[in-house]
């Protein structure tokens, strides 16, 4: 039953991140927490991600704007080190249900008011998004969404968008998992395990490849802004 829920959750996984360039940890840890201890499963789900992220980084290297991610991936990086060292006394059952709430409110606010909203790529903006990702990716692995709407409000382009928030992902996410292994989250036992996921995630990535080729920049925004809704629930349950 792990073996199959590890391959199979993964391919659903791999869709929603090549769709929408955020969630496949999201929906992971909707699953893995039920096998494994909750760290644990946060390094396993951020394991397979990271294969992933490297597929789609490569797939839209040409549409990359690099020098976007340095900052908020340096701001990730301190801050979900402490995190991590953390969670183990924290009470993030109940920090995962508020965020879960936060990110259904933060979904319908997008998908009425992102024509209104304006928010500027800037020195403030990549620190705040990158200090709230690095809140919620080292005590979850889930730190997609505030660096969704960072890179939404910098890209117009869909390209630009997935390009840059995966190798923004592929660059965190070496570093995470490196932490992770180095601090005995990521075990010996978890790599077969790895394997089987990193196999589901890359079919998804390419059913999700072929879905983005056929909807514009709007669709994809408002997929993205839906999904935020959909994951907090998830978190919820």
């Amino acid at each position: 039953m792990t073996a199959a829920v590890v391959l199979l959750a993964p391919v659903v996984a791999g869709v929603i991140q090549a769709v929408t360039g955020f969630g496949a940890g999201i929906f992971m840890m909707v699953f893995f927490p039920l096998f494994f201890p909750i760290l644990n499963a946060s390094a396993l789900s951020s394991a397979i991600s990271l294969a992933g992220t490297c597929s789609l980084s490569w797939h839209y290297r040409k549409h990359c704007e690099w020098k976007l991610t340095l900052l908020p991936a340096m701001v990730y990086i301190l801050v979900s080190s402490g995190a991590i060292l953390l969670a183990p006394y924290l009470p993030t059952d109940i920090l995962k249900k508020t965020f879960g709430v936060f990110l259904m409110l933060l979904s319908v606010y997008f998908l009425k008011f992102s024509a209104k909203l304006k928010v500027k790529a800037n020195l403030l903006s990549a620190t705040v998004c990158g200090t709230l990702a690095g809140i919620l990716g080292g005590l979850f692995g889930i730190g997609g969404p505030p660096m969704v709407i960072y890179f939404l409000a910098a890209l117009d382009d869909k390209e630009k968008y997935l390009g840059t928030i995966q190798f923004y992902f592929f660059i965190t996410g070496v570093y995470m998992l490196y932490f992770r292994t180095v601090n005995g989250l990521y075990t010996v036992n978890l790599i077969p395990y790895t394997l089987l996921g990193v196999i589901g995630i890359m079919a998804g990535k390419k059913i999700g490849t072929k879905i983005v080729d056929r909807i514009n920049a709007d669709t994809m925004k408002k997929l993205v802004y839906a999904f935020l809704g959909v994951a907090g629930f998830l978190n919820l349950l």
